[in-house]
């Protein structure tokens, strides 16, 4: 028998507006019917909430804000909010090093938001990777079955090794749009768990990356 496409989204599926409705009966990990689905193809271009806890043996961050994700820019934006001060990080995956590791320049606003803006630019491992359209096909990812997630209900995970080097869990709503993602670093035990929500889907216009070349 032939593997069970994974169906794209649709207004049958998902509604007019984007609403997420119930995951194919082939997809229960307990149905005679089940069979490991093919991957899809993520609604991906979106601007949302965020909440992401980030752990190690040595800290605990946990931090909330605004994000654009935008693989047609090939940029990601994260805005983060913390105690007395505000920031910004935009990873420019055009600009990657041999090492792999992404240019960033964060914006810093602190100890309070009357303090001079500190600039800061280099390269890092990202903590906002950016999801490709296509990256669960091209990943060749595995299915993991529908799980309760505590914020955004039943959904879609499939686990890929992201840059072919970090476990990475994605997350996927009825309507393939990426709700989250889970990941850890297995050399310093870093485990990472980020969550969207009040997503809107579509095409990010460039002025959202915009920054300054110095403070």
């Amino acid at each position: 028998m032939a593997p069970l496409m994974a169906a794209a989204p649709t207004a049958s599926r998902c509604g007019a507006d984007h609403e997420v409705t119930a995951f194919p009966v082939s997809w229960d990990p307990f149905s005679s019917a089940s069979q490991q689905p093919e991957p899809p193809l993520i609604s991906d271009e979106f601007k949302a909430n965020w909440n992401q806890h980030k752990w190690d043996p040595n800290v605990s961050h946990i931090a909330s804000g605004y994000i654009y994700n935008s693989p047609s820019n090939k940029k990601v934006r994260a805005d983060v909010t913390s105690d007395s001060g505000f920031a910004s990080s935009l990873f420019d995956y055009t600009d990657v090093s041999s090492e792999g590791l992404v240019s960033n320049t964060l914006y810093n606003l602190e100890p309070c938001i009357a303090a001079p803006p500190q600039l800061w630019q280099g390269y890092v491992n990202p903590t906002f990777p950016l999801f490709s359209t296509d990256i669960l096909v091209t990943s060749n990812a595995v299915f993991g079955g529908i799980v309760k997630d505590q914020f955004n209900g039943k959904v879609a995970s499939w686990s890929i090794m992201y840059g072919g080097s970090i476990p990475v869990t994605v997350y996927l709503d009825a309507c393939n749009t990426l709700v989250g993602w889970d990941s850890f670093i297995n050399g310093s035990r870093t485990r990472i768990i980020t969550r969207f929500f009040n997503i809107v889907v579509g095409k990010l216009d460039s002025k959202y990356f915009c920054f300054p070349t110095q403070a």
